[in-house]
This record gives C-alpha cells, sequence and structure tokens, in this order.
C-alpha cells in the first residue's frame, strides 16, 4: 500500500547508485512500468521504509509475546470487549 506524501513534504536529495540499477529503472520506465526513473526510486524507498517498519512491529510483538504483563492487561481488554461485542450483536 503506498504512502500517502503531500508534494510540498518532498525533498531533493542527491543519491549515488549503481549503473546497471539506473540502467533498470530507465527500461522500465521506457516500458512504462514505472512513470519515471525518479517515481520508481521513490517506489522503491517507499516499499524499502514499509518493509523495514513492518518488521519493526512484527519483532516488538514477538517481543510483547513474551512479556506476561503485556500478554495479562491484553487479555483482560480482550475480555472486557467481547462482553461489549456481544451486547450489541442483535443489533446487527
Amino acid at each position: 500500500m503506498p504512502m500517502s506524501i503531500p508534494r510540498e513534504a518532498s525533498v531533493k536529495y542527491t543519491a549515488v547508485l549503481p549503473s546497471v540499477f539506473m540502467d533498470e529503472l530507465k527500461l522500465l520506465a521506457e516500458k512504462k512500468v514505472i512513470p519515471s526513473v525518479n517515481q520508481g526510486i521513490r517506489l522503491a524507498v517507499e516499499d524499502f521504509v514499509l518493509l523495514h517498519k513492518h518488521r519493526t512491529y512484527e519483532s516488538a510483538m514477538k517481543e510483547a509475546a513474551t512479556d506476561k504483563d503485556f500478554m495479562r492487561r491484553t487479555l483482560e481488554t480482550q475480555e472486557v470487549f467481547s462482553a461489549v461485542d456481544a451486547d450489541g450483536e442483535d443489533l446487527w
């Protein structure tokens, strides 16, 4: 899922990439797979950032699953909300 970034939040930045990647990006742009080399780079960075965030979240959740206090609070909260959810079932 692409991140929604306002245009005014963009910044210009110079980066050095291997020429083979630039050649591939240019080819993808020529074939209309991506709108432009710039867009291809932006999408690649966006995918990398989202993947890193997902991995970080997964790691934090695995760690939290071993925290007995966290699990106790989570299960207590789930129990409270399951009672609330059950009360409204006949409304749907």
